[in-house]
């Protein structure tokens, strides 16, 4: 298992600037959201030595402009791919996924994408917004890769468990915390407690007030290290 972070925005001026999102890389050949600027998308991509050649899969993990906006530019030099969005995602971005070649896979349950990478399927908050999260079975546990968690951070780690059935070794990604209270994020962290969850990786969204006691409660570690 091999994931590496192509681009992640966090901080409010990131977002003032459109440099917000996240991307990464699962192996060689699975794409995991295409970030939000373009420009520094492919600088990432550069940087990391990416063949964007041998990519065979793309996930989206939601379709805001933050997870989509780089996908254009890949389908322009590989549409050899499969994309795969949820199935409630928008029929803008499906048609356009079609007409540049590209074979779409619309989720709504949980699917194996390659060898021991799954999508959890498509969840959803309060039923207006849909969002998957991938699943990566390696020799240490389950790993957990998230966009946004717009379906909440705890609700998808129990789904990516019922369905792969591993203990928890990682979470990574955006947990979309950055707008909550100090007594909603201590929540979230009581609860990823009793997951027994090995080490966290808060990006994205997750907010710096949320990244602190993070730090502060549980084992978090660069994406280097897991």
């Amino acid at each position: 298992m091999n994931i590496q972070c192509i681009a992640c925005g966090s901080t409010r001026w990131d977002r003032l600037i459109k440099n917000w999102g996240v991307s990464f890389l699962i192996n060689d050949d699975v794409l995991f959201d295409t970030f939000g600027k373009p420009r520094i998308f492919f600088k990432g991509i550069s940087k990391l030595k990416i063949n964007i050649l041998k990519l065979r899969h793309i996930i989206i993990s939601h379709d805001h402009w933050d997870h989509t906006s780089g996908l254009w530019d890949i389908l322009d030099i590989n549409n050899n791919v499969t994309v795969y969005v949820c199935s409630h995602a928008d029929t803008t971005l499906k048609a356009k996924i079609k007409s540049l070649g590209a074979r779409l896979q619309e989720i709504d349950s949980g699917r194996n994408i390659t060898e021991n990478v799954y999508t959890t399927g498509e969840l959803s908050k309060d039923g207006t917004l849909y969002e998957q999260s991938v699943c990566i079975k390696s020799e240490k546990g389950l790993v957990v890769v998230t966009g946004c968690a717009h379906p909440g951070i705890v609700e998808i780690i129990q789904k990516a468990q019922q369905q792969c059935g591993d203990d928890i070794y990682a979470v990574i990604g955006g947990f979309h915390l950055k707008d909550s209270s100090v007594q909603e994020i201590e929540h979230v962290i009581t609860e990823l407690k009793k997951m027994n969850i090995t080490y966290c990786v808060p990006l994205h969204c997750t907010g710096k007030e949320a990244v602190h006691l993070f730090q502060t409660h549980l084992q978090c570690v660069s994406l280097e290290k897991i």
